[in-house]
Formats: C-alpha cells, sequence, structure tokens
C-alpha cells in the first residue's frame, strides 16, 4: 500500500517531464526516464501503478515492472492535390471534338459561292485575307488549303467549310467515280447491270421439274 502511494506521488511529480513518442514506439528508445529522472537513457514503456510511464531499464528491473508493447496508429502525411489543366487547343478547337469535324468535300464550291455572292473578284478575296492570288484560285479548283487558311476563309466569307465526320460505324462502297454510297445503293446497283437481267431472262427460259431435272419451256 504505501509503495502505490509513492509511486502516485512520484507520477504527479514527474507527469510534466514525459515526452511525446514516435509513432510505432513500442520497444527500446533513447529518452528520460519518468520515474527516476535520468535523462538520455535506454527507456521502455512500462505500466506502474495503473499508470504507462517511460521507464528505463535500471526502474524497471528494480521495482518490478513489465514492459508493454504499446503500438500507435500511424499519421501519414496529406497527399499533395495534384493540378488538372484543361482547356482548348492552340487554334480554340477543343481537342476532343477536333477529329469529328472534316473539310467540306465541296469546300471549293462553298468558297467561290460565297465570293460571288458578296460580289467580291478573286482579287478582291486575297486583299481583304492578306494572301495571295494564288492561294484564293488553288482552293477555288480544289487544291485543300491549311487549317489556318480554312478559317481564314471562314471568317472572311462567313460561310462554314468544316463539317461533321461521317461516323465509323457506316460501311461505305467507292464506286468509279469517286462518289461514296452506301451498301444498299451498291446493291440496287448491280441488279440493274445488263450482266444481271441476262442472267434472270435465263433463269426464266429452263425450268425445274418436281423430280428436279431440268427442262426447256
Amino acid at each position: 500500500m504505501a509503495s502505490d502511494t509513492m509511486l502516485s506521488a512520484l507520477n504527479r511529480y514527474l507527469r510534466p517531464l514525459r515526452r511525446t513518442h514516435d509513432a510505432q514506439s513500442c520497444g527500446q528508445c533513447m529518452g528520460a526516464c519518468e520515474l527516476c529522472g535520468a535523462e538520455g537513457v535506454s527507456t521502455k514503456m512500462a505500466r506502474a501503478s495503473q499508470s504507462l510511464l517511460e521507464c528505463c531499464n535500471g526502474c524497471i528491473g528494480s521495482m518490478g515492472l513489465i514492459a508493454e508493447q504499446v503500438m500507435r496508429p500511424r499519421v501519414s502525411a496529406p497527399a499533395e492535390p495534384r493540378s488538372h489543366i484543361s482547356g482548348k487547343g492552340i487554334t480554340g478547337v477543343d481537342i476532343m471534338t477536333k477529329d469529328e469535324m472534316e473539310l467540306a468535300s465541296d469546300f471549293n464550291s462553298r468558297i467561290r459561292n460565297a465570293r460571288e455572292h458578296r460580289g467580291l473578284s478573286q482579287e478582291d478575296l486575297a486583299r481583304k485575307m492578306n494572301e495571295k492570288i494564288g492561294v484564293i484560285q488553288k482552293a477555288e479548283n480544289g487544291i485543300r488549303p491549311t487549317d489556318s487558311l480554312v478559317n481564314k476563309f471562314a471568317k472572311a466569307l462567313d460561310v462554314r467549310l468544316f463539317v461533321e465526320s461521317m461516323s465509323h460505324g457506316h460501311t461505305m462502297v467507292t464506286s468509279d467515280s469517286d462518289r461514296q454510297m452506301t451498301i444498299s445503293d451498291a446493291k440496287k446497283q448491280i441488279e440493274k447491270s445488263p450482266k444481271n437481267k441476262i442472267a434472270k431472262k435465263k433463269g426464266r427460259k429452263i425450268g425445274v421439274s418436281r423430280s428436279g431435272a431440268r427442262s426447256r419451256r
């Protein structure tokens, strides 16, 4: 009973000297003994009179204390926020929609019609765009201009030259005239061909009997 009273009084006296342990403080470390006050000694956490104290090996051995392993939660450093940059490209066109637009196949006709509708000659349009007249002539002849020139044409003539690209899900067949058509159009064209008509006529002349033998009508 007297020893418990003495330990309680000693604990109250040495309580201000307690130190905060590192995370995962469970074994031996260098510090100050909270029982005898020795500093720079090897200490362990031990329970004395229902209190968990940082004790040196001398106090643990002389008082018959038992060292305990105390696991404290590890505090992780907060993750740095990642910067997210989103926006538009240099030309002002959204990167996600860039591949969804393409130059209209009749861009040359659109440029020519828009120019003539405004009563401009090729020379007038060249001066308005601050370009050479050869640039205007090439574009109206069907030679594809650069994207920057296409934008200049569209701004100067207030005409739409970029259109939505055709979906990759549609299967297209190209004819000899380089005109795009669907598979159903190609099938109809094959059915209308002269060779197919001759084959159908021959098929009508030749009949098939119930026994499976062919007979001419």
